[in-house]
């Protein structure tokens, strides 16, 4: 029997103006993958951890299982059977990229028993058969962080091509999850109520938002990427109509300091970037501003991660 042990991370995609082309990895929370590969017997998928009744177990439907058995196919060795263990630490369903970490975790850990036979665009493209089982559509933006870490740019669809930059430093990455249930399907809802077309002026002031996102994180200005993340005129104007008191909440973090806010991926989570020590003061500034209008939700402070995903002991 062969058996490994990895972990993937938390990502956020789009950082605002860059809808499925840009993404980051958090420093937390990580899903665990344990994977034994053997010559007999059948798939076999079991989950724990948070919200591990909504996970499917059918191994033709199970997002980690799914990107494994991508990588056997790939490579020609369908006669291995995978038993793995999904240990859930990213919430499903609130914009942190949880069964993107899922589908690189499986992907990744199949291909290092393996001995790396795919290469780091091969291994995105069976990740992407995981997210398509989970989300209705393969999405590489939370699957390229959870694999390189750091932030990642999609320079090219076909062939896939990622460009990684250095993570952001001397910043808090500030997460904000109201309790609030989008739908099972919450990306494929968030999708379909995006505008078709954008008026000429939008598209102009979008690409300025994502120039300053980009010359930002090449330049390390926080200021510049805070003014980035918070231009989105295309996708967080029609999504801000999922998140509760969305534009009381940005207007607010960015009064308080924050560099900039948007949403995370496809929500309900919100995100800021914020100066270093002053996550848990904006943190309880938007958590009263939810409660306060009945709505229940909780924050946490991360990094952005140097590191993607990784084997563990």
């Amino acid at each position: 029997m062969l058996s490994i042990r990895v972990t993937a991370p938390a990502t956020i995609a789009n950082l605002g103006p860059g809808f499925d082309l840009i993404g980051m990895a958090l420093d937390k929370p990580r899903d665990i993958v344990e994977v034994f590969l053997e010559e007999k017997g059948e798939d076999e998928v079991k989950v724990s951890g948070l919200q591990a009744s909504d996970i499917p177990l059918d191994p033709n439907k199970n997002s980690a299982m799914v990107a494994a058995k991508a990588v056997l196919k790939k490579v020609k060795k369908e006669n291995f059977k995978i038993k793995m263990n999904l240990i859930k630490e990213i919430p499903p369903r609130r914009g942190l990229g949880s069964s993107g970490a899922s589908s690189i975790a499986g992907a990744y850990a199949v291909n290092c028993i393996l001995g790396n036979p795919l290469k780091s665009e091969e291994l995105l493209e069976c990740a992407m058969e995981g997210e398509k089982v989970a989300c209705g559509s393969p999405h590489i933006d939370n699957i390229a962080p959870a694999l390189f870490g750091g932030i990642t740019f999609i320079s090219s669809f076909n062939p896939i091509r990622i460009i990684r930059l250095e993570p952001i430093k001397n910043a808090e990455i500030l997460v904000l999850s109201p309790k609030i249930e989008i739908g099972i399907e919450k990306t494929k809802i968030a999708r379909e109520i995006l505008p078709k077309e954008v008026m000429l002026k939008t598209m102009v002031n979008q690409i300025q938002s994502f120039g300053n996102l980009i010359i930002g994180l090449m330049k390390k200005d926080l200021n510049l990427i805070g003014l980035g993340i918070s231009g989105d005129h295309v996708i967080e104007p029609a999504r801000a109509k999922l998140i509760p008191r969305f534009y009381d909440l940005k207007n607010r973090a960015l009064e308080n300091g924050a560099y900039g806010f948007s949403i995370s991926g496809a929500g309900p989570s919100v995100f800021a970037l914020v100066p270093k020590g002053e996550g848990k003061r904006i943190g309880e500034i938007l958590y009263s501003i939810l409660r306060e209008n009945g709505i229940l939700s909780e924050y946490s402070i991360h990094e952005n991660s140097e590191d993607g995903v990784k084997i563990v002991s």
